[in-house]
């Protein structure tokens, strides 16, 4: 969890903050009960950042203390270690774990990528609607930097994700029958995807599927619906009409954490 700024942690968590693994951290450390301070900066520059804190370019990066985990996976991991039986997002019997495993690669890699993808391809052209959310809760000297280089910034999106129509058109077909397999996942009512335990499984549906569902709860920096490209909120409405969505919306209502506090 956060914290006020009365009780400024020791430990931060340095993000680009749109970014679905930022949101996975978020999740992990309001589960693990984890005071921290979110340090959001731009991207590219957090992994500068990240180099000199924490010896890896890889962001998120939690950091202080004892602390020098890049990404959910590092962080899960460590705390598994030493959190309370009941409170372990990797449950013991191995059948159930090599599932959510599974699971985790799939939603937090090839689902998650595509979400990445396809939401940057229709987002990225509207710099009018971008500046605000990718600039949020950053220093001023980086919020200036943005307004002035947006296009070279949206250039390397572009670049790195391989932002093209029929990328996005690929990543929208794994976002659907991703989705259309987990509905076909919950019809025999279980409450959350391993069963009737909250896992590692359902932060990675969580934290991905946030960015075409937009659910109650969802702080991560992004258009609001309204705000959205037609194209963008007509399938954000299509999505939500799914059961996925609504063990999404129960994951943010029952798991969800509060806002961050950045700085």
């Amino acid at each position: 969890m956060t914290t006020s700024n009365a009780l400024m942690p020791a430990v931060n968590l340095l993000t680009f903050p749109p970014m679905i693994d930022s949101e996975a951290c978020r999740f992990l450390l309001a589960h693990y009960g984890l005071s921290y301070r979110e340090e959001a900066h731009l991207f590219g520059w957090a992994s500068v950042l990240a180099l000199w804190h924490g010896w890896t370019v890889r962001i998120p990066l939690l950091y202080g203390k004892h602390y020098r985990l890049a990404g959910p996976q590092q962080i899960a991991e460590h705390f598994e270690k030493s959190c309370q039986p009941m409170q372990k997002l990797i449950p013991a019997d191995k059948h159930i774990s090599d599932e959510v495993a599974l699971d985790w690669d799939r939603l937090n890699g090839t689902f998650g990528t595509a979400v990445a993808v396809f939401a940057y391809y229709h987002l990225l052209p509207h710099r009018d609607i971008m500046l605000e959310p990718f600039s949020r809760g950053m220093p001023a000297g980086e919020q200036s930097f943005l307004k002035k280089a947006y296009p070279s910034f949206a250039g390397l999106f572009r670049l790195l994700l391989r932002l093209n129509a029929q990328h996005a058109s690929e990543s929208l077909a794994i976002i659907r029958s991703t989705i259309d397999d987990i509905d076909r996942r919950l019809k025999d009512g279980r409450n959350y995807l391993a069963g009737d335990r909250f896992t590692l499984a359902d932060i990675a549906l969580a934290s991905s599927a946030a960015p075409v569902l937009l659910p109650q709860g969802f702080t991560a920096p992004l258009p609001s619906l309204e705000q959205m490209p037609p194209e963008m909120a007509a399938l954000i409405g299509e999505f939500r009409q799914h059961e996925t969505a609504r063990l999404v919306s129960q994951i943010y209502h029952k798991h969800g954490h509060s806002p961050g506090t950045l700085g």
